[in-house]
């Protein structure tokens, strides 16, 4: 199929998808799945429709491989945050195109990776092409509440549909550009959860007489010194190799600024000195986190209460502990404070060192050959956490080539949210290609790996032959006998033994030592001083037979019919925009910055 055909049929599917108003809370992704399902059917898949909640739906379908590797898992989610219609210039669930745009909320925040996902696996289906490992397509619910009702649930109840190798799933791909170079990061790692409650204890007495060590004046001076000084610096490898390989490719202030960030001297001034958006990411990146969000103290007004607390959103890197969280929380915060955890989720971060990685990067760069692509640690959370429990390696890329100018960090969660028609068609292109390619071709590692087994396969080693002058050959063990009988011995064996074996093994040796190649050296000299390399047949093995699939039949299912300029960005000092987080609990509608899980 032709990649432009495959791309707008991908556009039809994805304008569809945003017509269904899937706002989390409550969901109701139900019909967005039946939706997705009735086209996996008609194609000649059996899809899984599974409900795990009262509306709240999820699918998921597969093409089968030859089995040789692990299956490729495509992951995305049908839910989205609200959207205040009134602050919209269109319509956020009419799916209209605008200017080369297409409007709608979830454009972003992902049904554009749902609609790409799904035409990866039909357009290999159609081909005909026989893949090397199973490709799994999985658009599920709730992810922006935390994911009980979607990928938790299936992890949970149903592990073995989402059982892969690797997954790519949301926030990566896109195009960033720094002083005039192009990077596209792909997400590696994320920030795990440390949500918490901080209680103050003081004197409860009459509002009229202020007391000012009670609680809520507690509460407020520790929360002051939260805001000001911070938690402290951590350096990850994803971060340092970001920061190095960007930096890498810079003038040389850029360069000494974006290095400046690493240096625990110099990371406070470093900060300073960039745009307010560009240094909230990077202290984000770079600390562990915690941001207040509910507080609560007291009954009546005029009653000083004996206790204050706040709800914090807790956020650590990687290689973090709750206990290094709590006790660096607890620095800051004071000693009269009371820490509590609340949830706690794991950071995660994954090699980038993968056959997956490298394929990614070739394809971007084959297409847009002065851009890099670099590892990328996300702020916030994904579903990946549940994919972790099941050992699956994900990468965070649904690649579009936005922009230069645009800020996908407010796109997502933010008002008039919409994707470019032509960087969701390359986006598509993009995504096919690494999926067509990953799945039909043998894992480089294990190709290497059977070579080489090949190659060094023990039962192929000749014997080892030892270093210095070779024996004389003798029979029995009359050389080791010769050194006890000498003084009794010797005037007897020795003339029998001479005649004997000299006029064997000179005729015998003479024809192997004679050829002497351009080194001075006989065959028999160098066999003494050369090790022995092992040869094998290098012939491959056959590959195991594909497994069955069974049916299944689903009711019609029509998308909702539809109802009826794009917002400046600004420009950065260093000229970065990298989407720190996607999805989640917290929803900011108004800039889309703290709106992830």
């Amino acid at each position: 199929m032709r990649p432009t055909a495959l791309a707008d049929e991908s556009l039809e599917h994805l304008r569809s998808l945003l017509r269904f108003n899937t706002s989390n809370p409550p969901g109701k992704e139900m019909a967005a799945a039946r939706y997705l399902a009735q086209i996996l059917e008609r194609e000649g898949f059996s899809p899984e429709l599974i409900e795990s909640a009262p509306g709240r739906g999820n699918v998921v379908a597969r093409i089968k491989g030859r089995g040789n590797e692990r299956p490729l898992l495509l992951l995305s989610h049908l839910d989205v945050v609200p959207a205040e219609a009134e602050h919209w210039s269109h319509d956020p669930f009419a799916a209209e195109i605008h200017e080369g745009y297409l409007y709608g909320r979830g454009a972003v925040d992902m049904k554009h990776m749902t609609a790409m996902s799904l035409m990866c696996i039909l357009g290999l289906k159609r081909s005909g092409k026989h893949l090397e490992r199973d490709l799994i397509f999985a658009a599920v619910a709730d992810e922006e509440s935390g994911g009980e009702y979607g990928a938790a649930y299936l992890v949970e109840n149903h592990p073995a549909l989402l059982d892969a190798e690797f997954a790519l799933c949301e926030v990566g791909g896109f195009r960033t550009e720094i002083k005039g170079r192009t990077y596209y990061p792909v997400q590696v790692a994320e920030r795990g959860a440390a949500w918490c409650r901080a209680r103050f204890s003081g004197q409860s007495g009459h509002a009229s007489v202020p007391d000012p060590d009670s609680a809520p004046h507690r509460m407020a001076r520790a929360l002051v010194r939260l805001g000001k000084k911070g938690l402290p610096l951590h350096v990850t490898e994803t971060v340092r190799h970001f920061v190095e390989q960007v930096a890498a490719q810079q003038k040389t202030h850029v360069r000494l600024a974006l290095k400046a960030l690493l240096n625990p001297v110099t990371h406070s001034k470093a900060l300073a000195l960039l745009d307010p958006e560009q240094a909230r990411l990077f202290s984000a990146q770079l600390h562990n986190t915690a941001s207040p969000t509910q507080i609560r103290s007291g009954a009546l007004t005029n009653v000083i209460p004996s206790s204050a607390e706040v709800d914090l959103d807790g956020r650590v890197l990687p290689g973090q502990t709750w206990e290094s969280f709590r006790d660096e929380l607890a620095k800051v915060l004071g000693e009269e404070v009371e820490l509590e955890c609340l949830k706690w989720m794991e950071p995660l971060t994954y090699s980038y060192d993968t056959p997956l990685f490298d394929l990614i990067r070739r394809v971007i760069v084959e297409r847009e050959p002065e851009a890099e692509v670099v590892p990328y640690l996300l702020t916030g959370l994904t579903d990946a956490k549940h994919l972790d429990k099941l050992g699956v390696v994900t990468y965070g890329f649904a690649p579009m080539n936005n922009e230069k100018t645009e800020q996908i960090a407010r796109l997502a969660h933010g008002h008039n949210e919409r994707i470019g028609v032509e960087a969701f068609r390359w986006g598509q292109e993009v995504l096919y290609d690494v999926v067509e390619r990953f799945c039909c071709a043998p894992s480089s590692q294990k190709v290497v790996g059977g070579l080489m087994e090949d190659v060094l396969h023990p039962s192929q080693l000749p014997p080892v032959k030892a270093l210095g002058p070779e024996p004389e050959e003798a029979p029995g063990e009359e050389p080791e006998e010769a050194p006890e009988e000498a003084p009794e011995e010797a005037p007897e064996e020795a003339p029998e033994e001479a005649p004997e074996e000299a006029p064997e093994e000179a005729p015998e040796e003479a024809p192997e030592e004679a050829p002497k190649d351009a080194t001075g050296f006989s065959k028999r000299e160098m066999d003494r001083t050369m090790p022995a390399f092992p040869v094998e047949d290098r012939r491959p093995k056959a590959a195991p037979a594909p497994a069955p699939r069974s049916t299944s039949t689903l009711a019609p299912v029509d998308p909702p019919k539809p109802k009826h300029a794009p917002p400046k960005s600004s420009e950065s000092i260093l000229g970065l925009d990298v989407l720190p987080h996607v999805g989640g609990v917290d929803k900011d509608g108004e800039d889309g910055d703290e709106g992830e899980t």
